[in-house]
């Protein structure tokens, strides 16, 4: 049996001082001023003898699907690594410019959008170009104190922090080390000019100190409902709840065993997400005819937010809205492990779903992979009227998803799922 070979490399995506930073609305005065962290697209390129997969993280709070495609292509075309076997997830740190649409959320800069997507291609091209032989293996671990349900009390969180990591064979120590754990990088002030990965890019950078010889990467997991247990307190707050993730990597390292069978697939189906049309008319008119505002969400009649929505959006409904948004649902094997790419916020009840029935025991959950259609929540979330549910969708462009979208979610990444081949 062939083993395994890894190729990595990065591309700066640091944006030009004065570009937007996006996640916090209704600040247009928000802009980069200063550079704190610099960004980077990642990519790392995993073969086993005869197939090949990509996995890119991008320092960005999101990618627009159209966009990811076309670079997929590219890497179609110049490398042979087909589509389904890409995966270009973002970081979603809330401190990084946007590549998709978001309204009042942060301004597109056409420019920074075109220089980010051709980084993410080179990289994964050049990533395809330096392929070594190395020694695979995973493991993860729980760590507490970082992420906390910012929707209910007592509603779910995933605390598990799970680590891919690779070496040279024989070798000690790692040469490559990718962490994924789900929760929003909000640990940055709402008002912060400063261009932040906020507490993955400081992750990254402990990593670095611990293995000097090692390159690293972040993944995103299902994060719609989560929070750090600390927001918005600034530089120190992103450090803290970065090394206390690093600290936790590397425990898990120092007992790694790199020892997982090399094959690598890819998969990809549909995910048609089912929009909810009459509750988008209704809430639009409303909002004009009757100034109508859901109580959650009344802090955002201003600066024309509601009105830009709700003009937009009874323009659509005359026109007729469709009765779903499509998006894709992606499944890599690694070895042991599956990677799953979802296009959005994804809730974590729908990354439990998912690894309860997944055939592989250990399953990524891949947040804004390959699109953004923005939050996939909670059934519960709609009639108590959420951010997520319901003012989510006017930031990204969309009607509200209606409340049996997670079940789609579940069932498309398990369907993608079980087109992998089980057996090496």
């Amino acid at each position: 049996m062939a083993g395994w070979t890894l190729g990595f490399a990065q591309r700066d995506v640091t944006p030009p001082m004065g570009v937007a930073l996006a996640g916090y609305g209704l600040q247009p005065e928000r802009t980069a001023q200063a550079v704190l962290d610099e960004l980077y697209a990642r990519a790392i390129v995993l073969g086993d003898g005869t197939r090949r997969v990509v996995l890119c993280s991008v320092d960005v709070i999101g990618i627009a699907g159209d966009l990811a495609l076309g670079v997929r292509k590219r890497v179609e075309k110049e490398t042979g690594i087909p589509p389904e076997c890409v995966l270009i997830s973002a970081v979603h740190s809330h401190s990084t410019p946007t590549t998709s649409p978001l309204r009042h959320w942060g301004a597109l800069n056409a420019g920074y959008v075109r220089s980010v997507l051709q980084a993410i291609g080179d990289a994964i091209v050049e990533a395809a170009r330096n392929e070594r032989p190395v020694e695979l293996g995973f493991a993860e671990t729980e760590v507490r104190g970082v992420a906390m349900n910012r929707v209910r009390k007592d509603g779910p969180v995933d605390h598990t922090l799970r680590v891919m990591a690779a070496r040279e064979p024989g070798a000690a120590r790692p040469t490559f080390v990718a962490a994924h754990f789900g929760c929003h990088p909000v640990c940055m002030n709402s008002h912060s000019r400063f261009v932040s990965a906020d507490y993955p890019g400081r992750l990254l950078r402990d990593l670095k100190r611990a293995f000097p010889e090692a390159r690293s990467a972040f993944f995103q997991g299902c994060l719609g409902d989560i929070n750090p247990e600390q927001t918005h307190g600034g530089v120190d707050t992103a450090q803290n709840h970065g090394r206390t993730l690093a600290e936790a990597a590397v425990r898990v390292l120092a007992e790694m065993r790199y020892d997982a069978p090399a094959f690598v697939s890819g998969a990809r189906v549909n995910l048609d997400l089912p929009l909810d049309a009459e509750r988008y008319r209704r809430d639009a008119e409303a909002y004009l005819y009757r100034g109508v505002i859901p109580k959650l969400h009344d802090w955002i009649a201003v600066g024309g937010f509601m009105r830009d929505w709700a003009v937009e959006a009874l323009a659509l409904s005359a026109a007729g809205v469709p009765a779903t948004v499509r998006g894709e649902a992606q499944a890599l094997r690694i070895g042991p492990a599956a990677v799953v790419g979802l296009p959005g916020e994804i809730y974590t009840l729908i990354g439990d779903g998912i690894r309860a029935k997944s055939p592989f025991p250990n399953t990524w959950i891949a947040n804004f992979a390959n699109g953004n259609l923005g939050y996939i929540c909670d059934p519960r979330d709609y009639p108590e009227e959420s951010y997520a549910a319901l003012m989510g969708p006017k930031i990204y462009g969309y009607p509200p998803f209606q409340p049996q979208a997670w079940e789609t979610a579940v069932a498309a990444g398990l369907e993608a799922l079980n087109i992998l081949p089980k057996g090496v």
